[in-house]
């Protein structure tokens, strides 16, 4: 009689192999999007920083100064000495800055999208030393930095969010948002652009700006932009 004898077999089947390598995907995935999300978080800290450290230095370099020309740089490399000034006095950290021949040609926030410093003559804004700091972010980053109380940023005048063609116009030209800046009253505008101004202590919108409006305007498009206007 033969003994037919039957070795116990220490691998894994393919069905066991293939659960495996399912719940390594699990796992992966869920990896992903949590990096994805912490990352998220860091870059609107990031860039909420910028807005408030840059908007700072600005204000306390141009103190003893009847207004913040000069001040003027979009990165673009077109701005003239006003890159110059920014780049010497060290008024935005040099993790945001590309130089290119010794000199600024980009300034980046945290999401890689562009960040200016933009002032205006006096005839502009009549007698008030003003000047803007904005960025553009994507749509998905800018419900929580929009709704941030900016009241820390000593002397802000406003903030705006939405389209920066409103923007541009409307926060320095005053028209029917501020009487000139004397009541800061705010508002929501909607004729080309979509945006919205709020003001410490607006009439109509005050900053913080609301979460509804927010998310109204935020979602609208896919980079707007966010201006906080300081004297």
């Amino acid at each position: 009689m033969i003994n037919i004898k039957i070795k116990n077999q220490n691998g894994r089947s393919m069905i066991e192999m293939l659960g495996v390598l399912a719940i390594i995907g699990v796992l992966s995935v869920g990896g992903i999007a949590g990096y994805s999300k912490a990352m998220m978080k860091y870059r609107v800290n990031k860039t909420i920083e910028q807005l408030s450290l840059v908007s700072q230095y600005v204000r306390t370099f141009f103190v003893n100064q009847k207004d913040y020309i000069g001040a003027t740089c979009t990165g673009n490399g077109n701005d003239g000495s006003g890159c110059q000034v920014i780049q010497k006095a060290k008024l935005i950290p040099d993790e945001m800055l590309t130089i290119t021949d010794g000199k600024i040609s980009a300034v980046t926030n945290s999401f890689g999208q562009s960040f200016e410093i933009l002032t205006a003559s006096a005839n502009t804004e009549g007698d008030m030393k003003a000047a803007i700091v904005d960025v553009t972010i994507p749509s998905d980053a800018c419900i929580e930095i929009a709704t941030q109380d900016w009241t820390t940023i000593d002397g802000l005048i406003a903030v705006g969010v939405g389209s920066s063609g409103g923007l541009d116009v409307d926060l320095w030209s005053g028209g029917n948002i501020d009487r000139g800046f004397s009541g800061c009253l705010g508002g929501k505008f909607k004729a080309d652009d979509d945006y919205i101004i709020a003001c410490p202590g607006g009439a109509n919108i005050s900053v913080p700006i609301p979460l509804d409006l927010a998310t109204e305007i935020c979602g609208s498009m896919d980079y707007p932009s966010i201006y906080i206007k300081f004297k």
